[in-house]
């Protein structure tokens, strides 16, 4: 019997002849990569603590909304979408529709006029046909590979492409392109058990859930079940009856292993489910470790009164819950893998929790979406201005939902006060946050603006009032020694500064701002007393009130610095920034309003604490105008 790896194969010697055949008919890769660049993102996601959780791939459909994994946003509070010269095209709250247990796919709303969008190809592709992917494997935005088809594969109901160009992680929700340039599959996923073996989903899925009406499918919904709480066509845990399932206790850890003889969900994974009998008000955190899968953990209560999940808030692949239980009485934990099929051996533990976080919040675990603004003030610690404090976080300290302790302070400020807060600890990278309590308004953070692990903020406080300062860690659980200060701030960089964070544009109060109307032109100057930006840039906002459809033109023209030119929705989901498009060092921005309301205008510029005179006009009308030149200031 001859040997398989020297058998001579059909597909083979067809993809022999096909550049051959096709050179002078089809664009080759360099052509492909060029004209598809533009339409592919990195996706970053964060929780509701502002710390990015994750990232993958994405690209424009062709009209406009953006398509990528489901499992890509999936337990995100959300989602921000980067090009490959790493400008902030803006973020999504939600999807308009996600697949059932057959599809991975995501789509979410327009957030931005797309550089570039990409065209569908209209069926299957054939096997052995070239293809080219475009994603962002580790981060490493548009890198372009190449490979073939290698099969067409129906496993468990759903159709999967398989392709031999290699995916990594960030690659999911890229594109997989033919050698016309159209879509054929979006790459979802790589068997770590074998080598090479790659797949995609076949565009026939995203052009069916392209075709459904849209709505509005919160990324912290079990999002792998269409969105929905469980698949009404499949069995799923929650019909399992717990008096034959094992059981859990607190302060326990149990050596599992997931087999094809385990329980199948209804998105072909297998599960081990445990029952834990808990009492109402009690607080536990739940942890699912593997090297052999990239592990999703479940926690339900039968009764419908809670249901949490995560992929990987322990760290690396592993899973952690915290929550709160609502009730006393039995609740479900499952051991569960974010693959189809996976297998292997896990440890699973119940241990106390500490601290503080909400419960059935829909999130999962990685989020908890504004729980510092669910600490209890009344008896947080005051800190005046010149004042340094020396803390310690503990873990008696209050838990927050992504598994980091944090110590309150209250600051009492005043409207138009230019305050910097630093945090120093040699025993964990600090994270800093600045918020005004009840969420709404101010709300900054910082990871390394102070140095080395050291956190600072320097910002111009909008109002007069109380102000949380939250001495908190980058990582889970980290405890140690810190000092907290607060200084007044002078404008200037502090020493060691990196990064200092300042003023958030998404976090202005537009109610507060002066406005601007179209057809008149502002005469402003940026000066040391302005916003500083936590790119230490000066900045002056304004509030323009449009009206839907409306189609407005705005220029920024300064001849004392490069200006830089930003247009934020605070209803979501436009944000738009612009350099250069005026020529020389003058910023433009032509944009169709979403929706009639406000939005905010912000006079910026490239260069850090640059000051001067500039000119901010508004223009508006149906058709784009020739912006008229300013008189320089």
């Amino acid at each position: 019997m001859m040997p398989r790896f020297l058998k001579t194969s059909p597909v083979v010697l067809a993809l022999a002849l096909l550049p051959a055949a096709r050179a002078a008919a089809q664009p080759d890769v360099v052509t492909i990569t060029r004209r598809a660049s533009p339409a592919v993102i990195t996706l970053n996601t964060y929780n509701g603590s502002g710390r990015q959780t994750g990232l993958g791939s994405g690209f424009f459909l062709p009209d406009g909304r953006i398509a990528t994994n489901r499992h890509v946003v999936e337990g995100s509070a959300r989602v921000e979408a980067v090009t490959q010269d790493e400008r902030r095209l803006g973020t999504a709250t939600y999807a308009e529709a996600v697949g059932g247990p057959a599809a991975d796919l995501a789509i979410l709303p327009r957030i931005t006029n797309p550089p570039a969008t990409l065209p569908l190809a209209r069926g299957l592709p054939e096997v052995g046909e070239a293809i080219v992917v475009i994603g962002a494997p580790e981060g490493l935005s548009n890198t372009v590979s190449t490979g073939i088809v290698s099969a067409i594969r129906r496993v468990e109901g759903k159709t999967l492409v398989q392709i031999s160009a290699p995916i990594s992680h960030g690659s999911s929700g890229g594109p997989v392109l033919n050698m016309r340039g159209e879509v054929v599959g979006v790459s979802v996923a790589v068997l770590s058990e074998g080598q090479n073996l790659n797949f995609a989903v076949p565009v026939t899925e995203l052009t069916r859930l392209t075709q459904s009406q849209p709505g509005r499918v919160a990324f912290t919904g079990d999002l792998r079940f269409g969105g929905e709480r469980g698949s009404t066509r499949t069995r799923d845990v929650d019909a399992l009856n717990p008096g034959s399932l094992p059981r859990i206790a607190m302060g326990q850890t149990v050596q599992g292993r997931l087999s094809t003889n385990d329980f199948r969900r209804p998105d072909g994974s297998f599960a081990d489910t445990y029952v834990y009998s808990g009492r109402a008000g009690e607080q536990i955190t739940v942890t699912l470790r593997s090297s052999a899968f990239d592990s999703w953990l479940v926690m339900t209560d039968p009764s419908g009164g809670l249901r949490e999940h995560d992929d990987d808030s322990g760290g690396n692949l592993d899973s952690q819950l915290t929550v709160t239980l609502p009730r006393s009485g039995q609740y479900l934990i499952v051991a569960n893998s974010m693959s189809e099929g996976s297998t292997g051996a896990y440890t699973l533990s119940v241990e106390r929790g500490s601290g503080r976080v909400s419960s059935n919040d829909d999130n999962n675990g990685g989020g908890g979406e504004g729980d510092l603004e669910d600490m209890d003030l009344s008896r947080a610690p005051r800190i005046a201005l010149g004042q340094t404090v020396a803390g310690t976080i503990s873990r008696n300290d209050f838990l927050r939902s992504d598994n980091t302790y944090a110590d309150p302070y209250i600051y009492n400020g005043r409207a138009g006060e230019q305050i910097t807060v630093t945090m120093r600890s040699s025993a964990f990278d600090s994270w800093l946050v600045l918020m005004e309590p009840g969420g709404s308004g101010l709300d900054l953070h910082d990871d390394d603006g102070g140095g080395g692990n050291d956190s600072r903020i320097t910002v111009t406080l909008p109002r007069t009032g109380r102000y949380l300062i939250a001495a908190n860690t980058v990582g889970q659980r980290d405890v140690g020694a810190y000092t907290l200060s607060v200084e007044r701030g002078t404008g200037s960089a502090r020493p060691g500064g990196g990064n200092t964070r300042g003023v958030s544009i998404t976090g202005l109060d537009w109610r507060r701002l002066p406005a601007i109307r179209a057809g008149a032109g502002v005469s402003g100057r940026l000066t040391t007393s302005d916003m500083l930006r936590d790119d230490n840039s000066y900045m002056d906002a304004y509030v323009y009130t449009g009206r839907a459809g409306e189609r407005i033109t705005i220029s920024l023209q300064s001849g004392d610095f490069d200006a830089w030119l930003v247009v934020n929705d605070p209803n979501g989901p436009l944000y738009e920034h612009d350099d250069d498009s005026l020529g020389e060092t003058d910023a433009g921005l032509t944009l169709t309003l979403p929706h009639s309301g406000p939005y905010v205008i912000v006079a910026n510029s490239v260069g850090e604490r640059a000051t001067g005179a500039y000119v901010l006009r508004v223009e508006s009308g149906p058709r784009v105008r020739e912006i008229p030149r300013a008189v320089r200031p």
